[in-house]
């Protein structure tokens, strides 16, 4: 005679899941939809924190040191966090690993230049027509191209010329970074997925860090990083602009594809609009308003995709997704 009440253990992995395609499973793959979604938001929210916090450091250590203080401070950091070996990681394949250093070194040289130069918000999305164009190359639906049309028009008005606060120097400094970004993205998310870990991701910022210094160095300022105030700064911008945001991009590119990434990063413009108003006083006009809108409205019907879950969007090989295996378990 069965027990009533059946002890713990004694009931099926089928009973505990629910019937197949059922609510619960439902609930469950919509939660793992909105994942990708969260960790960006929290990805731009850092980024453009960290940005505004590094527009007050210029003045006083100058964009070159600032951007050498980001690189060391952040690969420092994870290193700590990490502690990759880095027999391993040279025998896993060095190549990826340091052009991601190399591209993250440049990109953050010339965002920071375009933020000196540009309203934040502005700088913002400027840099994301990088994200933007690789999810338009590699979008495989009519929602994809909505998403991605709403998203450049919405960068269209905001980085118009004759803007407030918009100048020839920052727009070109500004399509670089996108450019820088869009490589960015593409190796982020291949050497997130051939390590389980932040190993790849440290090694790559000790490599920015490394080509970088010869740079700063020559360019001068760097007698300025002495001053406790400035390390301090230096500090908070290297967390809250490298080494977090850099960590949460990489967990995304592991949960989700490119393609989705690249739309869901447009969320950019309207935290960095918000944030410069907030912390620099920076206003945005009604047609900057109305792109922030735009652009939002982009990255909400990405995230509302059922080609945002892991697994759906054009999985690569098997081999290279051990590692996310692990860490969605």
């Amino acid at each position: 005679m069965r027990p009533r009440f059946p002890l713990l253990g004694s009931a099926s992995d089928a009973d505990l899941r629910g019937p197949a395609g059922g609510p619960d499973r439902r609930q469950a793959g919509a939660r793992r939809r909105w994942v990708p979604a969260g960790l960006v938001l929290a990805q731009v929210l850092s980024l453009q924190c960290g940005a505004a916090a590094a527009k007050n450091l210029f003045p006083a250590a100058g964009t070159t040191a600032t951007v050498l203080m980001r690189l060391w401070f952040a690969a420092l950091i994870l290193l700590a966090l990490a502690r990759p070996n880095l027999r391993v990681a040279c025998a896993r394949g060095i190549r990826p690993v340091a052009a991601l250093g190399c591209v993250i070194a440049a990109m953050n040289m010339a965002y920071f230049q375009a933020v000196a130069r540009l309203p934040l918000g502005v700088a913002a999305v400027l840099e994301l027509l990088g994200p933007l164009t690789v999810a338009t190359v590699l979008s495989r639906s009519r929602t994809d191209v909505l998403a991605a049309a709403l998203a450049f028009g919405g960068i269209t008005l905001i980085a118009f010329p004759g803007g407030a606060g918009v100048t020839s120097a920052g727009l070109a400094l500004g399509l670089l970074a996108a450019v820088l970004r869009a490589s960015y993205v593409l190796l982020s998310g291949h050497v997130g997925r051939a390590t389980a870990d932040l190993s790849g991701l440290a090694v790559a910022l000790l490599v920015g860090a490394f080509v970088f210094t010869p740079f700063a160095l020559a360019f001068g300022g760097v007698d300025r990083l002495g001053h406790p105030r400035n390390l301090a700064l230096g500090l908070l911008v290297a967390v809250l602009s490298s080494a977090l945001p850099y960590t949460l991009d990489l967990h995304t590119l592991r949960r989700t594809s490119a393609r989705v990434f690249g739309v869901l990063i447009c969320l950019g413009p309207a935290v960095g609009g918000i944030v410069g108003y907030i912390l620099l006083g920076e206003q945005l006009s009604p047609r900057q308003m109305i792109a922030v809108l735009l652009i939002t409205t982009a990255a909400f019907l990405v995230s509302r995709q059922k080609g945002a879950v892991p697994g759906r969007a054009a999985p690569g090989p098997v081999k290279h997704e051990e590692g996310s295996d692990r860490i969605l378990a």
